[in-house]
């Protein structure tokens, strides 16, 4: 249709030009008859080559490029509105330079292609306009299939997760951080709990959230969906991923597991962070603050930045104390990670 219509604009131009051009040689009105008609022909051919050529510049933008979003068709109007104005400002001092019988077509053919490239370029960064306007292009419903490049549903057990901003700031994770309001109301909820060590976690997943949203590794975006129809927050969850058609991202396996028979891809975050992290072995030394008392008499437990468990015995008296080095004697894999045993023994 592009070059139909440039070729229509040139066929047009191509026969004003040719009769004028008869006319202001003096010659007979026959001649100017046949000056027109060969301005006509001149006009075809040359029109179906411009408007290929311009078709095919075009689509070199375009290739450059990704496809349109759900939202490209409102920006690409836009885009084209503003070429139309663009192209007027050179369109009008066109029509008042050249006569009215070749103006008019010049002027009307680079309104056309500067409202088509407007409209192809635009159209094509319509989510980032959307998003200079405040405004969204993800859908509550989606049509498509789950897409890799979409991002996650985060949960508060990945935003208190130590292990977050080391793999987003390494490029591992790809795509968008949605964190719903109802995790981010719990995670707040965390960090202003009696409990030193979930307080501790909660308020460092809070701040890596703000670091994440400042430095921007990933683009982290705070859903304000609610889910009605549930109370529990794990199964506003899976409920909400499943209707933004969206990967679950989660340390909690019974989560994971409920998301996943619901049909929603789940990642978790912690098997990822061991399976890179450097390994551990007896004999190793680690610098660890102890948090609370453990389950036997005596015992400290601290957590490694990767949020594994550390058993000291005979570590009671420096729970709440500063960070003391202490010596791996062994090291336990279990089903969320692995738990460390070590001994106050120095280097």
């Amino acid at each position: 249709m592009f070059v139909e219509v440039v070729r229509g604009f040139m066929v047009v131009l191509g026969t004003a030009a040719g009769f004028w051009a008869a006319r202001d040689l003096g010659v007979m009105p026959d001649i100017q008859a046949l000056g027109g008609v060969l301005g006509c022909l001149l006009g075809y051919v040359s029109g179906g080559m411009l408007g290929r050529l311009l078709e095919r510049a075009v689509g070199v933008v375009e290739v450059k490029v990704d496809r349109l979003p759900p939202a490209g068709f409102v920006a690409g109007v836009l885009g084209a509105l503003g070429g139309a104005f663009a192209g007027v400002t050179v369109a009008v001092p066109l029509a008042v330079v050249l006569p009215v019988r070749l103006g008019v077509p010049t002027g009307g053919l680079v309104i056309w292609i500067a409202a088509f490239t407007g409209f192809r370029i635009v159209g094509q960064k319509s989510a980032a306009l959307f998003e200079m306007l405040g405004l969204s292009t993800r859908p509550l419903v989606r049509a498509q299939a789950f897409d890799a490049t979409d991002g996650f549903v985060v949960d508060s057990s990945v935003l208190m997760d130590g292990q977050l901003l080391t793999l987003a700031r390494s490029g591992i994770l790809a795509g968008d951080l949605l964190v719903p309001r109802f995790v981010l109301d719990e995670v707040q909820g965390f960090a202003d709990a009696e409990d030193d060590t979930r307080r501790r976690r909660a308020r460092r997943g809070l701040e890596t959230l703000e670091v994440l949203q400042r430095e921007g590794p990933l683009r982290v975006f705070v859903l304000d969906d609610e889910v009605p129809e549930h109370a529990a927050v794990d199964t506003k969850l899976a409920a909400l991923a499943k209707r933004l058609q969206l990967r679950l991202l989660t340390n909690d396996q019974p989560l994971a597991r409920i998301a996943e028979l619901q049909g929603v891809p789940t990642c978790n975050l912690r098997r990822l962070a061991l399976d890179l992290a450097p390994a551990i072995v007896a004999g190793d030394f680690v610098r660890v603050a102890l948090t609370r008392s453990g389950r036997e008499r005596g015992q400290g437990v601290g957590h490694l930045d990767d949020g594994s468990m550390v058993v000291v015995n005979g570590g009671a008296d420096l729970v709440g104390g500063p960070d003391v080095m202490l010596q791996v004697t062994s090291v336990v894999p279990t089903a969320v990670g692995r738990m460390v045993f070590a001994s106050l023994e120095k280097p």
